[in-house]
């Protein structure tokens, strides 16, 4: 039997409603700059055609080696990401820094994804984990780090991307979406596929891992100046422990 979930005390309410007020501040910017779209994040492969990329044999997903066979351009690079694919299972660390006149605020958090359930960490000082927000299927759950119990709720339309602040890269291929560059660019040895646009007044840079099908990195201009920078590293592609997909209380959210 399902254990009830707790009510929320005065205490409870004022730390999520803190919690919550930082969040507000840090996604208001984001918003307001049409950083972020309410996409879903899943990739639809494109139908099949004689000027797409193809890769050998009867896959339609392209790897990073039929990737580097592809001259990459405006005319193509969409397609070519269309036919990534993220992996079912993995994890990474997301660094999100925001710039502003005088200074800049860098968020860091640490992502964890299998079985339809994607589990965010927020890190602090020493990327020691101060708050974790957990999706499974259509519900979600929050605490802090030492809390005995976990928050519950309706998870609604917040995308698994915006929880972490990153941007949904499949955004490239939404429609009326022109491509202003694009190309081929190593990150760190890893093969990418770079393609930039103009948005909501931004220009926007990203770079797509053709190892991966995940977001790589991502840029944003106003104008020359850079106001936005998001790097995507550590990635694991193995399954995440079980254990981190369960609640304060010690109930496995997998399978939900």
């Amino acid at each position: 039997m399902r254990r009830p979930r707790r009510s929320l005390s005065t205490p409870m309410i004022a730390s999520l409603g803190a919690g919550v007020l930082v969040l507000l501040l840090v996604m208001s910017y984001v918003l307001s700059s049409g950083l972020t779209h309410s996409r879903d994040t899943g990739i639809v492969l494109p139908g099949e055609g004689e000027d797409a990329p193809a890769p050998g044999g009867s896959s339609r997903l392209l790897t990073a080696q039929s990737v580097a066979e592809v001259e990459i351009g405006t005319d193509n690079a969409q397609r070519v990401i269309a036919s990534l694919e993220r992996p079912a299972a993995y994890s990474c660390t997301v660094e999100n820094t925001l710039y502003y006149t005088g200074g800049s605020s860098t968020l860091r958090c640490r992502r964890y994804a299998r079985d339809d359930a994607v589990r965010t960490d927020t890190l602090g000082e020493g990327d020691t984990v101060t708050r974790t927000l957990l999706r499974a299927g259509d519900r979600m759950y929050a605490w802090d780090a030492g809390d005995s119990e976990a928050y519950a709720g309706a998870w609604g339309d917040f995308s698994d991307d915006a929880a972490a602040m990153l941007p949904t890269y499949e955004d490239v291929l939404a429609e009326g979406v022109a491509l202003t560059d694009a190309g081929r660019q190593d990150i760190d040895y890893e093969p990418c596929i770079m393609a930039a646009f103009e948005r909501d007044g931004y220009r926007c840079v990203y770079f797509v891992s053709a190892a991966s099908g995940l977001l790589r990195a991502a840029s944003f201009y106003r104008g020359e100046t850079l106001t936005r920078r998001v790097e995507v590293s550590d990635l694991q592609t193995e399954l995440p422990d079980e254990g981190l997909f369960t609640l304060p209380d010690g109930q496995s959210v997998l399978g939900e």
